[in-house]
């Protein structure tokens, strides 16, 4: 046996595999061969190996996958991916020879405290549970009976609202088109006043709207202002004839 051996036959390799192994000792021992080499295996290259990898290759020849003959032998696989289940099974079946720490077999302290939680109440006796167990019960139908009754009440009322949406609508769109037909006579009135069409955004036709709001707002400032004036006047005549009435009587 060469210390660059290339390939091996396949009688060869199960031959060494079966007889006591010697040749495999003898690579293992070969302490001048090279960590890393390529060997044919069945005419199968095996690229970048180390010298470890090759003999558990050699030795499979059963040809079974790594983790399949892993279980087979009672080793722990090599999985890519663990969660606390699967490492706390691990471990439980291997031991220390999983490789996983030992501690993550305690519960959490948030396990510690739901397993508390039903200690507690498991240690309830029998005829309190069912008690709470019927209230919780009664308590959830009252819910149920609360939310039906409210719905039927809402209900009742559905007609109510509806008129009274339709009313809004209506009262929206009124004033939405009384917008529109006071705009239209105000662009009438600024053509008339400039003599042209003007568009709603021209700076002329919003001064000419802003001066028309505010003589407007006037307007009414001085018509309110005689509607409380007529109204005192009123207020005090009816106080001077009833002054009169009870002089004379």
């Amino acid at each position: 046996i060469t210390s660059n051996m290339a390939s091996f036959s396949t009688f060869t390799l199960r031959l060494a595999a079966r007889n006591n192994k010697p040749l495999l000792r003898c690579i293992s021992l070969n302490v001048n061969r090279p960590q890393s080499s390529s060997f044919i295996f069945d005419g199968i290259p095996i690229e970048n190996k180390t010298e470890e990898n090759a003999v558990d290759d050699v030795k499979n020849v059963s040809r079974l996958p790594l983790n399949n003959y892993k279980k087979y032998h009672g080793q722990p696989p090599d999985l890519p991916y663990k969660d606390l289940h699967k490492r706390k099974m691990l471990y439980a079946q291997f031991g220390v020879a999983s490789g996983e720490d030992p501690r993550i077999l305690w519960p959490t302290r948030l396990k510690l405290l739901d397993q508390e939680q039903e200690e507690k109440e498991e240690s309830v006796p029998f005829f309190d549970r069912i008690a709470q167990i019927e209230a919780e019960k009664q308590e959830a139908e009252n819910a149920i009976l609360e939310r039906r009754s409210a719905i039927a009440k809402n209900m009742s009322q559905m007609p109510k609202w509806i008129q009274e949406y339709k009313k809004k609508q209506e009262s929206t769109q009124k004033v939405a088109k009384d917008r529109a037909v006071k705009k239209e006579a105000l662009l009438e009135e600024a053509r008339d006043h400039f003599g042209y069409t003007v568009q709603a955004n021209d700076p002329k036709f919003l001064k000419m709207v802003e001066d028309k709001e505010l003589q407007e707002k006037t307007e009414k400032k001085k018509l309110k202002k005689e509607e409380k004036l007529r109204k005192s006047e009123l207020r005090i005549e009816k106080l001077t004839s009833k002054t009169e009435e009870s002089k004379e009587g």
